[in-house]
């Protein structure tokens, strides 16, 4: 062998790096994209081993008919009548679609309650509850014609309205809580006059609302006062006239009015002005 020939070879492999020696050389490779693996018949499902297994394993079972690897369960009682509903019925005196009636109106058409006409304790102007005709004039033109009866139920306990017990009651919201309040109220106002009353409300908005609700409803309206003239003990000489008109004064953050305790008869205010 020529030496120059091994030197020169030698020398040319070592001048070659393996990346180059890698792409020099030539592979065969067969390209599986596209292409899904086939799944072996004996291959199981590691998710689904434990439910699929005992379905098919309760093949006993006289209720359950097998359909491949799932099961069917039958009726416990196959004679039982299913459910059916039943016909509907057109009451004479219901509204229809024609009558083109709103949500809020719907009570005037079709009346779900009970009314005074049928039930008399209903209307604020029953002898039981004791109020003064221009305080039921003034309800009716705020529009309280008439109370439910879980209204007339509290007012009508024994001795709420003569402030001989107290009521607890919750109702949701809008239900006419504040109604029952203000009858219990007034009426605690107009036979009592030296008596006061505070009403706390959690908001400045809600305090000048109720403000204007209640002056509508006093409106007229005078307390039972049997002598205009008290005489002080301490002064004798001294006459104390008591009004017959209530008063009812707003106490909250921001108000203008220079109002006093004495001045008023019904105190509307927020919780820090108490």
């Amino acid at each position: 062998m020529n030496p120059n020939s091994i030197r020169k070879e030698v020398q040319t492999t070592g001048f070659q790096t393996s990346a180059e020696i890698a792409q020099s050389r030539a592979y065969s490779t067969t390209s599986f994209a596209g292409t899904k693996r086939s799944r072996s018949e004996n291959e199981i499902s590691t998710a689904f081993t434990s439910a699929r297994s005992l379905l098919q394993a309760d093949t006993g079972n006289a209720g359950h008919r097998r359909i491949g690897s799932y099961h069917l369960t039958k009726p416990i009682q196959p004679n039982k009548r299913r459910l059916v509903a039943s016909d509907i019925h057109t009451l004479p005196d219901a509204a229809s679609p024609e009558d083109d009636i709103a949500t809020y109106s719907q009570r005037k058409a079709v009346s779900s309650t009970p009314g005074p006409s049928q039930y008399p304790l209903l209307s604020l102007r029953h002898p039981k509850y004791g109020l003064p005709e221009s305080l039921v004039a003034n309800f009716e033109k705020l529009g309280v014609n008439c109370i439910y009866p879980w209204q007339a139920s509290c007012l009508l306990g024994r001795g709420h309205l003569t402030a001989e017990k107290n009521l607890v009651y919750s109702a949701p919201t809008g239900g006419g809580k504040s109604l029952v309040a203000d009858v219990l109220m007034l009426k605690r106002i107009i036979d009592d006059p030296h008596k006061k009353a505070i009403l706390v409300l959690p908001y400045v908005a809600i305090v000048q609302e109720k403000l204007k609700w209640l002056r509508r409803l006093v409106e007229g309206v005078d307390k039972r006062i049997d002598a205009l003239v008290q005489v002080d003990g301490s002064y004798p000489s001294r006459a104390k006239f008591l009004q017959s008109s209530i008063r009812v004064t707003g106490f909250f953050g921001g108000s203008k009015s220079r109002a006093t305790w004495s001045d008023t008869d019904i105190a509307v205010c927020t919780i820090e002005k108490v």
